[in-house]
């Protein structure tokens, strides 16, 4: 019994693909959760002028640069 070329490759295909489709999905849910949780945490933080949002450990803001001293030409003084 024989099948046509198309026919197999389809059958392989569904084969490798069809299982890994929760690993799949399952990755995006997880970033747009990373994600949204990020966002959160930018719309609640206290800083007013962070320039990188993402580094949640070297807070900066109109004050203190991104090593944590005062800023050098501050407009504020």
């Amino acid at each position: 019994m024989s099948t046509a070329p198309g026919l197999s490759f389809a059958n392989v295909t569904l084969l490798l693909d069809v299982p890994q489709l929760p690993a799949i999905v399952a990755s995006n849910c997880f970033h747009n959760y990373r994600t949204l949780s990020r966002e959160f945490r930018f719309v609640i933080n206290e800083a007013e002028d962070l320039v990188y949002p993402f580094n949640r450990i070297n807070l900066q803001d109109r004050n203190t640069n991104r090593m944590g001293r005062p800023r050098k030409y501050n407009d504020s003084e």
